[in-house]
């Protein structure tokens, strides 16, 4: 086993105007992948696509724009939001932008306001340090994983975001030791 990968639902960090991050989520799993270095996070319930620079105890450890590589044993878990299928279309928080390659418009950078979803209702304003890539649009994920050459030497996985109009937008690399 070269990478830990989870999938869920409700985001654990999102900062989408609709449902944010949820924060029950939140604090169920992300001590868990901390302490069991889990290496990237699929999740999906918002309606476009975000992603996290590597996070540890709920801070970006490092940051991790588009074609960067990250180590997840060193730097945390990576966070994804693939729920870019969906209709009807979320929206941002106010001065909050997207964010990817390509994109003509404003950069309200990785640093935003949001909020952690704790039931219906109540929304606790959440400072995010994490948001390195979002995009409102059709988009989708592809993963491709290398093994490593030998035991013991570096696998990677390559996730890479592709538009429904098929032309990339963002790009991450995934590096460790195989275990």
């Amino acid at each position: 086993m070269d990478f830990v990968v989870a999938f869920f639902h409700h985001c654990a960090f999102a900062t989408s105007s609709t449902h944010g991050s949820d924060a029950g989520v939140r604090a169920a799993v992300a001590p868990l992948f901390d302490e069991f270095s889990v290496d990237l996070a699929l999740q999906g319930h918002n309606h476009q696509y975000e992603r996290s620079n590597p996070i540890r105890f709920g801070r970006s450890s490092v940051q991790a724009p588009d074609g960067a590589t990250v180590r997840p044993e060193t730097d945390g878990t990576t966070y994804v939001c693939v729920g870019s299928g969906g209709r009807p279309r979320y929206g941002w928080q106010p001065n909050e932008t997207d964010r990817y390659r390509g994109s003509t418009g404003p950069d309200s950078g990785v640093e935003v306001v949001s909020f952690q979803a704790t039931g219906a209702t109540t929304k606790i304003p959440d400072a995010v340090d994490w948001s390195q890539a979002r995009y409102l649009d059709y988009a989708y994920v592809t993963v491709d994983v290398a093994p490593p050459p030998g035991p013991g030497q570096t696998t990677t996985m390559t996730l890479r975001t592709i538009t429904d109009t098929g032309r990339e937008i963002d790009r991450v690399v995934l590096e460790r030791r195989a275990r």
